[in-house]
């Protein structure tokens, strides 16, 4: 998996950066027992199935089954490969990595996003100066100061001008001798006719910033209106918008003291809220919201909150969110601002207290969905039928039967309808629903041999008192076979823990059952272990019988005397075998 990075400094990295302390950063976990547990950022999580061994070193989700190291959440987490994600945790915590041994595509893709995010950081700090430069940066900051930005969240957010060139930040970069086509891999400048021209011109300049506070990408927005009015970074090695929010950087913290988020669509939206003392903020930026997104907000916060424009598009973005929530089990709201205002204008309008009175009394999913379908379809007798065909999917997948039963009393009310024809409406729905999705999920492993596994991994002391090889050759599951194989190998590979042997391998699924067989509680002893063993012997030695059995009775149809003796005087070696184990 990591052939080009010494196994010993991917040891060192994994034993300094704690587990519990790194995902801590992505997502909210609480102690629980000897463990920590929360909302898995990866499936629609309710209900905390999301475990973090610290003892271990390991985590693992009992809802979606996805499981591994420290390495392994991050590189799932943040799209990263393993190098990235090795170098990342270096960097970290003051780690020097070697990468001699890296093979040149390798090398190359690594110091190419290290050198994209270094032109990304120079570019940042050339709009900057530019903004505050007397000359060339007056009209953009009186743009600002018309727009009431203080000086303070400017500098939060590292604001800028692009100046009005079409080669001015080309010129910068070429006179320190850094590659166009760098500049054009990072989004800033794009390629015409053999020329290299500056993306943003005469624009204010928003730098995306991750959460490890490296700049990805920017936004631009004209000082005049022109199109198009904002203008933002294409996707890059670096920069993908649909697994970034603006502004998340500086709101992470605010998120989990306050336990809510206001999601906006806007730069403006969002600094706005800042001005005004309200951090735990974000923005999309210029796309619609993501299931990652979604999943992302979870970590940081247990309730949500759309601030959308109130005009039509606005209303239609927040209506194509509602699924990803409802998919995601999200406690989510929407907050409907007064018509012709958007979150900037709003909250300059009434204050920070006002604004937060506002989103006490924001609708949540249901209530908003209804609302628009009333308003969408109207309440004609055709309008009607429209709305509950519109309605019938969501309210039948509500699992909370007294929130069910609440919303369609009052859907039915709202439409003069029979409450029990809207309710046999949806049950119709959900019991269809319900045939395609509760296919039985099938059993991959015998318990016997998890058992065994498990105890293995844990106990590796134990290994050394019984012929390992012969039990794991045996085994059914192709799965626990591959691990079992695994496990023997540690000693020569000098593997120490369960996280160690996780890294061994680039096959999801192994990793995700070798740190759920790790997280399971092993209470057995050197003696009751030796039980087990013996059990899967005997397993192993009746199945072989059965097998001799079925061959003799080819060898008798086909009259092979010589291959009938053989396999007689087999099975009965397997059988006198199997007695004297039992006495």
């Amino acid at each position: 998996m990591a052939g080009f990075i010494p196994e010993d400094i991917i040891s060192h990295i994994r034993d300094v950066a704690n587990i519990v302390d790194v995902i801590s950063e992505y997502v909210t976990l609480k102690k629980a027992g000897r463990n920590f547990i929360g909302l898995c950022p990866f499936h629609a999580d309710k209900k905390p199935s999301f475990t973090v061994s610290e003892e271990k070193q390991i985590f693992q989700c009992f809802g979606c089954g996805k499981g591994g190291n420290v390495y392994t959440f991050l590189m799932e987490y943040n799209n990263l490969s393993f190098p990235e994600t090795v170098g990342f945790l270096a960097q970290k915590y003051g780690i020097e990595i070697p990468t001699r041994k890296m093979s040149p595509t390798q090398k190359k893709e690594l110091e190419e996003k290290k050198r994209l995010v270094r032109i990304n950081r120079e570019a940042a700090d050339y709009f900057r100066e530019n903004l505050a430069n007397t000359f060339s940066g007056g009209r953009a900051r009186d743009y600002l100061n018309k727009r009431q930005m203080t000086s303070a969240v400017m500098d939060r957010f590292v604001l800028g001008y692009a100046p009005k060139s079409w080669t001015g930040l080309t010129q910068h970069f070429s006179r320190k001798g850094v590659p166009l086509d760098d500049l054009q891999k990072a989004g800033l400048v794009v390629a015409k006719n053999r020329k290299y021209y500056d993306r943003f011109r005469d624009r204010v300049i928003f730098p995306i910033i991750d959460i490890h506070q490296e700049v990805v990408g920017f936004g631009g927005r004209s000082l005049d209106d022109s199109l198009p009015k904002y203008l933002n970074s294409p996707d890059t090695p670096v920069y993908h918008k649909s697994r970034t929010l603006y502004g998340l950087h500086v709101a992470k913290d605010a998120c989990r003291r306050v336990g809510s988020v206001f999601i906006v669509e806007g730069y403006f939206d969002l600094l706005a809220l800042h001005c005004h003392g309200i951090q735990n903020v974000v923005a999309t930026l210029g796309t619609a919201l993501t299931r990652q997104h979604v999943r992302i907000m979870k970590g940081y916060a247990s309730r949500i909150c759309l601030v959308f424009d109130s005009d039509e598009p606005g209303i239609k973005a927040a209506e194509r969110s509602l699924s990803l929530f409802l998919e995601e089990k999200v406690d989510a709201s929407i907050l409907i601002l007064p018509e012709g205002k958007d979150p900037d204008s709003y909250v300059f309008d009434v204050g920070a207290d006002r604004f937060l009175k506002a989103t006490e009394k924001a609708l949540g999913l249901i209530p908003f969905l209804i609302e628009s379908a009333i308003k969408k379809h109207g309440i004609s007798l055709e309008g009607k039928v429209r709305i509950i065909e519109t309605l019938k999917g969501t309210l039948g997948s509500l699992r909370n039967c007294v929130s069910r039963s609440v919303y369609i009393r009052d859907l039915a009310e709202r439409l003069d309808i029979d409450e029990s024809a809207i309710l046999e409406h949806v049950r119709a729905s959900a019991t269809r629903d319900k045939k395609v999705n509760s296919l039985p999920k099938p059993r991959h492993s015998s318990r016997i041999e998890e058992a065994l596994v498990a105890t293995m991994l844990q106990c590796p002391e134990m290994v050394s008192g019984f012929d390992g090889q012969e039990i794991i050759e045996g085994f059914e599951t192709v799965e626990l076979k591959k691990i079992g194989r695994m496990i023997l190998e540690r000693s020569s590979l000098n593997l120490r823990t369960g996280a160690d042997l996780i890294a061994q391998t680039d096959d999801e699924q192994l990793r995700n059952m070798i740190s759920s067989l790790l997280m399971e509680d092993i209470h057995v002893d050197c003696e009751g272990f030796q039980i087990i063993v013996r059990q899967y012997q005997a397993r192993l030695r009746k199945r072989r019988i059965r097998l001799l059995s079925n061959k003799i009775k080819e060898a008798e149809k086909t009259n092979d005397q010589k291959l009938l003796n053989q396999l007689l005087a087999e099975k009965q070696r397997w059988a006198r075998q199997h007695l004297d184990a039992l006495a």
